[in-house]
């Protein structure tokens, strides 16, 4: 779910009850899957009544919808806190490629992509433009801080579609040691890493 991660669109404001009940959605979807997911079986992790989740949500069609609304915001906010504590574009680039990867290790679905391949791809292939627009958005002019990018080697949207495409494959091919692809990163790169160790979302 976290594929959508980052858009322009305004943020949806989520009550606490539909907060409780698309948490226990992602949970079940990392567990379940999404073919497999059931009305019932959302409503009873939520522990709501079935009558509250439809009054929430109509159907599981609107529940994915909004999961997926609802991830792709607790990754926004998580990474506005921490690009706010960093001031030097190459810190700013490490701390998104730390956070960003954090967040994946993290994610309660990120099993998904074992049991239904076609859904993830599907995810990401329509929803990582927006991610790349969005961090040229955020971080566009301390790319160009990058040396390769400084250089004219590369551009800035070569280089983020280089880190975008790095945070699809962490998603469907965990790494052994998943710290190690972001320190080879800023490494290739030529950038400081992240000493916060990449902040839990």
């Amino acid at each position: 779910m976290t594929a959508t991660l980052l858009t322009s669109a305004p943020a949806r404001e989520f009550s606490p009850t539909e907060e409780r009940i698309l948490l226990a959605a992602l949970g079940l979807i990392g567990r379940r899957g999404v073919r497999r997911l059931a009305m019932q079986e959302i409503s009873e992790a939520a522990g709501v009544s079935r009558g509250t989740l439809y009054r929430y949500f109509p159907s599981k069609d609107d529940v994915l919808a909004a999961a997926a609304d609802f991830d792709e915001q607790r990754f926004r906010v998580g990474l506005d806190d921490v690009l706010d504590t960093a001031a030097e574009p190459q810190v700013r680039i490490a701390a998104f490629m730390s956070y960003a990867f954090a967040f994946i290790r993290s994610h309660s679905a990120r099993s998904l992509f074992e049991s239904e391949p076609g859904f993830v791809l599907g995810y990401l292939l329509d929803h990582l433009p927006s991610l790349r627009g969005e961090l040229l958005v955020r971080l566009g002019d301390d790319l160009d801080a990058v040396p390769a990018v400084a250089a004219g080697d590369v551009d800035r949207e070569q280089l983020a579609d280089l880190i975008v495409r790095l945070f699809a494959s962490s998603w469907i091919i965990p790494e052994a040691d998943e710290a190690s692809l972001v320190q080879s990163v800023t490494h290739i790169l030529h950038i400081a890493p992240d000493q916060s160790g990449g902040r839990q979302p």
